[in-house]
């Protein structure tokens, strides 16, 4: 197996197993000054032509989940180990991530009898922890301002080892290791879109609160709508399909069983605060059926997180004029991703920059005795 040179010139990304193109095509348009280097399947390497690369470098890159300045591949815990001592000096200690790389695609089962992908990582990180006392400041989420040393774990080979400076969150890393967003789903959640909708929420540091308002396009059969109804959100729920029973016994549940394109503003709620959108649909098709909405929700809508599905990789070479039609809804700020439990999809969310109020409108001083009621002189 070829390697890259240990050199902070190069920088390490992993992604989605069939992703790799897609990330180096976007890596390629949007940071001239790197090149794709050395690749593995979820992983691919980009070398500096412009010299070593900062640790709090922003790659900016809606297919990268997690990145790192590259130190390379190593054999062994000793040899992790002395790097982590190299990097932290004499400063303070280090934020130690490991995951495992991905080894299939999301919504791949593994084969029967073969160990969950996250049991390598979890022993090597607890290996380390022990073996480097007072090197590390544990294996948890990073804070801002915080070294991280980024190790990826893939089975039968070298772990590969990299680093970053983790800035305030929302931003270009994660806090999570390997961009993997803890989600604990209750047993029997209706879909996957229960996960996907929780991973969004931690992403995009959206501050959903209970008593607020969500508009959901492409609802049933219901993971989304009861994430929501978990924390408090009334729904609307908008799809020709069956719901899940538990999500319509909800009294904050209200489903319109019809097409979105049949929907008319007066079936919607005076005011929403969320719109969703994950529909089987080409994006372009998707996202005008969403923009009749954000027209209509518009007054009050702070936010929205639309799951924009892509019909081949060619596609991704088109998100960038994607996202230019979310913002020309309307949205001040456009970010996407691809989430963890996203498929072959992005997550794209989009906030609002609320109006600012009017000021109230000065008196009329009304001449001394023409006030109604008053008197004639």
């Amino acid at each position: 197996m070829s390697r890259p040179p240990a050199s902070p010139a190069f920088l390490v990304a992993v992604c989605q197993i069939g992703a790799e193109r897609a990330l180096k095509q976007e890596v390629g348009r949007d940071h001239p000054g790197l090149a794709a280097a050395f690749a593995r399947p979820g992983l691919v390497t980009f070398k500096s032509l412009d010299g070593p690369i900062a640790d709090d470098f922003d790659l900016r890159a809606v297919f990268a989940r997690a990145y790192a300045v590259a130190i390379g591949p190593r054999d062994g815990d000793g040899a992790i180990l002395a790097e982590a001592a190299a990097l932290r000096g004499s400063g303070a200690p280090l934020r130690l991530h490991v995951w495992p790389r991905d080894r299939r695609r999301p919504g791949e089962e593994p084969a029967p009898g073969e160990p969950p992908d996250a049991a390598a990582g979890e022993a090597l990180r607890e290996r380390l922890l022990l073996a480097g006392a007072g090197l590390f400041l544990g294996g948890g989420p990073a804070a801002a301002g915080e070294r991280v040393l980024d190790v990826i774990v893939a089975p039968g080979e070298p772990h590969f080892v990299g680093h970053h400076r983790q800035g305030r969150s929302p931003g270009p890393h994660s806090p999570f290791p390997g961009g993997l967003i803890p989600v604990e789903v209750p047993e029997g959640a209706p879909s996957r879109a229960y996960r996907k909708i929780e991973e969004a929420i931690a992403w995009s540091g959206a501050r959903l609160e209970a008593g607020q308002v969500a508009v959901e396009i492409g609802s049933a059969p219901g993971g989304a709508s009861m994430a929501l109804l978990r924390r408090g959100l009334r729904v609307v729920g908008i799809d020709p399909g069956a719901m899940d029973e538990r999500v319509l016994r909800q009294p904050g549940f209200t489903h319109l069983a019809m097409a979105v394109g049949a929907v008319e503003r007066a079936l919607l709620p005076p005011r929403a605060d969320w719109l969703l959108l994950d529909v089987n649909l080409a994006p372009q098709v998707a996202l005008r059926q969403a923009g009749r909405l954000v027209a209509a929700l518009r007054p009050s809508l702070r936010g929205a997180f639309f799951t924009l599905k892509l019909n081949d990789w060619a596609t991704a070479a088109k998100v960038p004029t994607l996202l230019a039609r979310v913002g020309e809804l309307g949205f001040s700020r456009v970010r996407a991703t691809q989430l963890p439990s996203n498929r072959q999809e992005i997550l794209v969310f989009a906030e609002r920059t609320p109006a600012p109020a009017r000021p109230p409108r000065p008196a009329r001083a009304t001449p001394a005795g023409s006030g109604r009621g008053g008197r004639r002189g």
